[in-house]
């Protein structure tokens, strides 16, 4: 499932227990029934035994990633038998091809790859392999679920949400393969009668609008890391603007924009100082010549030129301040954000969620932080080396975009080229 290398094995199995007793042996279930409509697909399968009759009821919905299965078990003894439900996943300790690789690989790296449970005491809880390595995961809940989760999919069970169940996660020591599951409270069938218990299946991508559907809190799946309060508000900008233009380049750039417009009081500040460090660049040079022996003395001289021209010059770090949280939680909606893998832009990106394949976008970047520099006040007594590293910064932001996503780039150029225009509206010759 999801891998079409072969290497990623998943498998789901459900029924009951009897005693210590776990019949796995499903190739004895037989097709009973088969049901098809326009909405559902249904298939019964039934196995006997002397004592119990096993009915399994699979329904698909072929418009969406939902499986409903439905246990039924009657007793055909006189005696009544003790049992309890079971559901799980199973999956090898195998990481999918790709996972592998330097900071500079695939995203696919920082994604999440482990259990997740979610129970009344903690709605998103991450149990990654490693633990499961270590100790079992065991927790009584009435309401959540339990999943496993890759990059942009997710396997996952969502049981009755009315009786305690208990959510299980460990490593299977005997074929070395990791599970997750939920377990039903025991229970006593009485001779000649019947007990059932049903549960949902989601298996597919993460997309926000499916995941909801299921349950309320499955959408956490979608995991945007520590500034998700931030990125997730960024998602729904987004799909908002998608919806409205049909392409997900177009609402990266529209949600940029909204940014930009959102923090324009705070910018305004920054780059109207800006513009008085620039004016008043000729007088801060006059006081580096004058006390060019005397550091102390230099300094004070400027920090009341500074005080009598009512300049802050901190301020120029403000806009790169206030635009990391966004740069950062923007990245990692990129590589979460399922919508946006194989999404198009222009005519040579194919795919929003891995790098420019030509460089172009890097490129732009270069220029466009370049003019950024240039109407950008350099401190004043800057060291010779940092004016250097100052002067090679657009160069290397331009690597590191070689290897981001398109659509990271494409935020950030955008950001860049707006950036340029209100530093050019504050500088002196508009002043």
């Amino acid at each position: 499932m999801f891998d079409a290398c072969g290497r990623n094995e998943y498998s789901q199995l459900s029924g009951f227990v009897f005693g210590n007793n776990v019949n796995q042996d499903f190739s004895s279930f037989k097709i009973e029934d088969i049901k098809r409509s326009s909405d559902t697909n249904s298939y019964t399968f039934v196995r006997e035994s002397a004592s119990v009759k096993e009915s399994k009821i699979i329904s698909f919905q072929p418009e969406n990633y939902f499986v409903e299965v439905k246990h039924i078990i009657r007793n055909l003894s006189s005696e009544v038998i003790n049992s309890s439900s079971y559901s799980k996943i199973e999956r090898n300790s195998l990481k999918p091809p790709g996972t592998e690789g330097a900071f500079f690989g695939d995203p696919a790296n920082f994604a999440y790859l482990g259990p997740v449970f979610s129970t009344e005491s903690d709605n998103y809880q991450k149990v990654n392999l490693g633990e499961l390595e270590e100790n079992d995961f065991k927790e009584n809940s009435i309401k959540g679920w339990t999943a496993f989760l890759e990059h942009y999919f997710l396997t996952a069970i969502i049981p009755d949400q009315e009786n305690i169940n208990v959510f299980v996660g460990k490593k299977n020591k005997t074929n070395e393969k990791f599970s997750v599951g939920v377990v039903g409270r025991p229970i006593k069938i009485q001779p000649f009668e019947e007990t059932s218990f049903s549960y949902s299946l989601y298996f597919g991508p993460k997309v926000q609008s499916e995941l909801s559907k299921a349950n309320q809190d499955l959408p956490l799946a979608v995991d945007y890391g520590f500034l998700y309060w931030i990125g997730q508000p960024m998602f729904l900008a987004m799909q908002f603007f998608y919806d409205m233009v049909g392409n997900w380049g177009w609402a990266i750039v529209l949600v940029t924009l909204l940014i930009k417009v959102i923090l324009w009081p705070l910018s305004y500040v920054s780059y109207k100082s800006m513009g008085k460090m620039r004016q008043i660049q000729p007088q801060l040079k006059d006081l580096q010549e004058r006390h060019s022996g005397d550091r102390q003395a230099m300094s004070q001289a400027m920090m009341k030129l500074y005080k009598d021209e009512k300049v802050n010059p901190a301020l120029g770090c403000l806009p790169m301040l206030l635009q990391m949280p966004f740069f950062l939680a923007f990245y990692w909606v990129l590589i979460e954000t399922v919508e946006l893998r194989y999404a198009p832009f222009m005519i040579w990106i194919t795919d929003l969620s891995s790098r420019d394949p030509l460089f172009i976008l890097p490129i732009l970047n270069i220029g466009a932080m370049w003019a950024m520099q240039m109407l950008q006040p350099q401190p004043a007594g800057i060291d010779p080396m940092q004016a250097k590293i100052f002067k090679f910064m657009p160069l290397i932001f331009g690597v590191m975009f070689a290897f981001f996503p398109a659509g990271l780039v494409l935020y950030w150029l955008i950001n860049s080229l707006v950036s340029a225009i209100q530093m050019l509206m504050h500088s002196p010759r508009s002043a």
